[in-house]
């Protein structure tokens, strides 16, 4: 299960697509193309009324190619015109088993290309799948307390599935779709025992484990400030230039980057909360990085600025400097010229030995990184229990062991 730049506005909220691997002798592969191509046209039609947008569905037979790796780190962290992923489809020979002119299908082709990128790092969801009855239903049926149990007995292997902040279960999605809830972690036979434990209140009509780079900051390539363009996701680093600015709707705005010629306004949205409050302490000479995607041009912002879901603070300011004092009379003194020392305004004295005055600063942030609250984050988005438990899953999973443990 892959997900792709979460700052296209043409996607579903998830931008999410399905890989399936298939081994299967040559005869049947007509069949199957057959069947999945039927089933898919008989769900669009029955979750119409759901209002999705344009799903797609390709199909290849073969090693994975470097056009389709390239397709993917595109559709990762860029924007990718209909037209660029036909054409990998046709350099390929890659079938378009729907409409061609579905948006959809440049996730599905760009998908294929992760299969041979997710060994960098990868995370599992276990998604259990409603009966077709309740469909439609925004409201999932089960115990909060259920899963908030399981994500503490389970903590080392499982993530993102309880916002203990504020409360609040993650697993259920909100719209009218047939996916019960999906519970993240990095180990399959532990999801497969945590789900056990969380009660349903609800049939289900099956599950399954997908692979996935969920959780893995995949998203967040290394940029610069000069070369960002609108809708790519990345990372950024550099100083702050501007005092911390709160802005209509509980916003806060910063201005990074090495100069006021290479600059980008940040945006620390409200909804992060945590994130926002940490920005409003920066200051001017704080040296930062920041991940996020880049908002394009508006009447409100004649230039691109950057929405921030992960701020990394390098380095701070521990102390402001300030003119030195007049040894006669008092008074803070000015600079008399570049290399010619300080001049008094009142008295008139002047020094080349004096030195600037260093204040100490009592800084209430640290060095490290900082993230929103779970509930505001981002498929893609690494939370912090996970730094250090990189690739952590063991993959793959052999069948006799599900063999076992199923038993």
């Amino acid at each position: 299960m892959i997900r792709l730049n979460p700052s296209i506005p043409w996607k579903t909220r998830g931008n999410g697509a399905v890989v399936l691997r298939i081994l299967v002798d040559q005869d049947r592969i007509d069949r199957i193309l057959e069947i999945t191509r039927s089933k898919s046209i008989e769900y669009t039609e029955v979750s119409g009324r759901f209002k999705y947008t344009q799903p797609g569905l390709v199909a290849y037979i073969g090693e994975i190619t470097s056009y389709h790796r390239e397709l993917y780190r595109r559709a990762l962290t860029d924007v990718v015109v209909p037209d660029v992923a036909l054409k990998v489809a046709e350099k390929t020979n890659t079938l378009i088993l729907l409409d061609r002119n579905n948006r959809g299908n440049i996730g599905a082709l760009s998908a294929l290309g992760a299969l041979t990128t997710l060994d960098e790092d990868y995370t599992f969801e276990l998604l259990a799948y409603r009966t077709p009855e309740y469909w439609g239903r925004r409201t999932r049926y089960l115990n909060p307390e259920s899963v908030k149990k399981v994500e503490l007995k389970y903590r080392d292997y499982l993530f993102s599935n309880y916002d203990f902040d504020q409360e609040r279960v993650l697993i259920t999605p909100h719209g009218p779709d047939p996916v019960l809830l999906g519970l993240r972690g990095e180990d399959p036979l532990v999801l497969v025992k945590a789900f056990k434990e969380i009660e349903v209140r609800e049939p289900i009509l099956g599950w399954t484990i997908y692979r996935s780079n969920q959780a893995t900051d995949a998203h967040l390539v290394r940029r610069d400030i000069s070369e960002l363009r609108p809708y790519q996701t990345g990372y950024i680093e550099g100083k702050v230039l501007s005092k911390p600015k709160p802005v209509r709707g509980g916003h806060v705005v910063v201005v990074i980057g090495e100069d006021s010629h290479t600059s980008i306004e940040a945006y620390f949205y409200e909804p992060t909360k945590t994130l926002r409050n940490i920005a409003l302490k920066l200051l001017p000479g704080d040296q930062v990085g920041l991940g996020g995607s880049v908002r394009p041009p508006s009447s409100s912002h004649p230039r691109i600025t950057f929405n921030v879901e992960k701020l990394v603070i390098k380095t701070l300011v521990t102390y402001i400097e300030k003119n030195p004092k007049c040894p006669r009379c008092g008074k803070t003194m000015k600079s008399a010229g570049r290399e010619k020392g300080y001049k008094c305004p009142r008295c008139g004295y002047r020094s080349t030995n004096l030195e600037k005055i260093k204040i100490p600063l009592n800084r209430n942030i640290s060095i490290g990184v900082y993230t929103p609250p779970l509930s505001s984050m981002h498929h893609l988005s690494k939370p912090k229990i996970r730094y250090g438990r990189e690739n952590n899953g063991k993959i793959p999973v052999m069948i006799s062991q599900w063999h076992a443990y199923m038993d």
